[in-house]
């Protein structure tokens, strides 16, 4: 299970700190645990999660069915990186100890917009980079890798933090990566695995927080992203129901 306790904050969501295994898939693995319970509970307390991965390279299941994603994989494993297959939508992405993976879980009804999560999320997110000092945009940067018109940039120029999410009866997974630490190990898996799958992108796109002026720890840099969206969990949790 995870690494660091489990607390619920009052009136908030439930906080889930650390890693649950030691396999990128036990994260995987963990997260679909917690939104099946969300699914089975009358009353459940809206979750977030927060980890720092293991070098993972997360495809989604519709390329999981791409003539060269045999290949892929074994290029990923190549740089170190553990395939895995992504919960929510999108396209691959990779993550590493450098970054931190968000998950936020909440109750969902069949009246809730799908578009309206994203865009309560990404305003979640910009808002907390922007406290960070990062000058973080909502919308998709032109070449972006996992392309997404709610990602948060930097400047309009670097991708930020990708944003996904998945909807099972009664409850929703909204996801995201933030990459925190050096760009270029993450950016070179991510090229050549979309190079062997024929997926379109611009390096120059992949950007980190480092590269932003914030260069504190990890953790630092968790703890506070955590208390930023524990903050405001009413916009992004309420909405959601």
């Amino acid at each position: 299970m995870h690494d660091v306790d489990t607390m619920a904050e009052a009136n908030g969501p439930i906080v889930l700190r650390g890693r649950a295994g030691s396999a990128a898939q036990d994260d995987m693995d963990e997260t679909l645990r917690l939104l099946r319970e969300m699914q089975g509970n009358a009353q459940p307390v809206s979750t977030l999660r927060a980890y720092s991965p293991l070098p993972t390279m997360a495809f989604s299941r519709r390329e999981s069915l791409l003539p060269g994603f045999t290949e892929a994989e074994a290029c990923a494993r190549g740089h170190g990186f553990e395939p895995v297959i992504r919960l929510a939508g999108g396209r691959a992405v990779a993550y590493d100890e450098t970054c931190v993976v968000i998950d936020l879980l909440t109750q969902a009804s069949g009246h809730f917009q799908h578009t309206r999560a994203f865009e309560v999320a990404a305003g979640c997110f910009r808002d907390t980079l922007r406290g960070l000092g990062a000058d973080a945009r909502i919308g998709a940067v032109p070449g972006e890798y996992c392309a997404g018109e709610h990602s948060v940039n930097a400047r309009g120029t670097v991708k930020l933090v990708g944003i996904a999410q998945r909807v099972v009866r009664g409850a929703r997974l909204v996801t995201a990566s933030i990459v925190l630490g050096p760009a270029e190990p993450l950016r070179d898996v991510v090229d050549e695995v979309y190079r062997i799958m024929g997926l379109p992108w611009d390096p120059a796109t992949f950007g980190s927080m480092a590269d932003e002026g914030a260069p504190r720890s990890v953790d630092e840099l968790s703890d506070f992203i955590v208390q930023g969206l524990s903050a405001v969990h009413t916009e992004w949790a309420s909405p959601f129901r």
